[in-house]
């Protein structure tokens, strides 16, 4: 089960279309959780212990997993729980077994394709496990990260954390250490905690050789804006690195990287303006799938041939890259969700006195496609 966790009635989600997938994809789970009592009212503790005949702390214990109860009254009190719709707090549950089978997340996105395949992976994984996901969407650039930490830590709803591609420093990883908690980062590496990521240096690296091999010297670089929380370098820092060292190491012509946002919009704009001079590129390594598209369209519409005239490599391997015949390098943050949750359920299996700091990093995986050739 997966819940959204915001300030929101009902837990209402952002009704642009990209969202409306989110809001009706869990929101007979929200609704099934809060069915009422009989009568209309929220059923409480009280209801079900009154109902299965036995005192109100016998019902906690019994609806939390603690010792204390005999098999008879436990499933007694379950059933009449289950009957009457009542489900115990994630706080509750916590207080009396110290877990509550939860997994937090903190998301700059929910309707991004790598935000969104991250949390597939996680909310499978986590299915698996038995255990919910209470997700945070903590909107473009990770604005108002740290008041949506702070209010979880405040519920303790949670028995482990993942934030995706957002990191928490300092004093919040000192709090969650002290609680046990154990947290992790995706999509970006970081030396505050335990994180896993595309080996994005790599990434970019393979692109850029894939184009050289095919015999191109005047490449464009045209990268993806970092939409997040900074780190030391981002992604998208590190492709544009990677990139760099690539010409440098071949002596290609050396044009200045362009940055655009991460939209297919914000990409086709740039990429007609760059198309339509005479002085073009040969070839365009773009920061993500999603700006590679962009320049496709771009060129289609302006009637640059592609490959003919025009390479394009992207990176990501996104749904659409195989129908437009899109050369990119293959990632799979679904995966990458479903490893950070198998790491969350081993680390609260066996407690380290030290936290886990270590980093897994993906290998990336050229695809060729139709989009590449060799220069004209």
């Amino acid at each position: 089960m997966l819940r959204f966790g915001n300030d929101r009635p009902g837990g209402h989600v952002d009704d642009r279309p990209g969202r409306r997938y989110a809001r009706n994809r869990f929101r007979s789970m929200e609704e099934a959780a809060r069915r009422p009592a009989r009568g209309g009212a929220m059923p409480r503790l009280d209801d079900v212990a009154r109902a299965a005949g036995v005192s109100k702390a016998t019902a906690s214990r019994a609806l939390s997993g603690a010792d204390g109860v005999s098999p008879t009254t436990r499933e007694k009190v379950q059933r009449t729980a289950a009957d009457l719709g009542f489900r115990a707090s994630g706080a509750a549950r916590r207080l009396a077994t110290g877990v509550t089978r939860t997994i937090g997340v903190l998301t700059p996105s929910v309707d991004r394709w790598y935000f969104g395949s991250v949390l597939h992976g996680i909310a499978h994984a986590a299915d698996r496990h038995e255990h919910d996901v209470l997700l945070y969407d903590l909107g473009a650039f990770g604005r108002g990260g740290h008041e949506k930490f702070e209010r979880f830590m405040l519920r303790g709803e949670v028995d482990g954390l993942v934030t995706i591609t957002w990191s928490l420093v300092g004093g919040d990883l000192t709090r969650l250490a002290e609680l046990g908690v154990p947290v992790a980062t995706v999509g970006e590496p970081t030396p505050h905690s335990r994180s896993f990521s595309l080996d994005d240096d790599a990434a970019g690296e393979q692109a850029a050789e894939h184009l050289v091999r095919l015999g191109h010297t005047d490449l464009l670089h045209l990268a993806s804006e970092t939409e997040v929380q900074p780190f030391d370098a981002s992604s998208s820092d590190r492709r544009k690195r990677a990139f760099e060292l690539v010409s440098a190491r071949h002596g290609l012509r050396m044009r200045p990287v362009q940055t655009v946002p991460t939209t297919l919009e914000a990409a086709h704009a740039a990429a007609r303006g760059i198309l339509a001079r005479a002085d073009r590129p040969t070839g365009i390594v773009a920061g993500t799938d999603e700006v590679a598209l962009g320049v496709l369209l771009a060129a289609h519409q302006l009637g640059v041939r592609v490959p003919e005239e025009l390479s394009v490599i992207g990176v990501d391997d996104v749904p659409a890259a195989t129908a437009f015949g899109l050369t990119t390098i293959r990632q799979d943050p679904a995966q990458h969700g479903e490893d950070v949750v198998a790491w969350i359920i081993s680390a609260l299996g066996e407690p380290e006195s030290e936290p886990d700091r270590s980093h897994t990093n993906y290998a990336p995986v050229l695809v060729v496609r139709g989009s590449t050739a060799p220069p004209p």
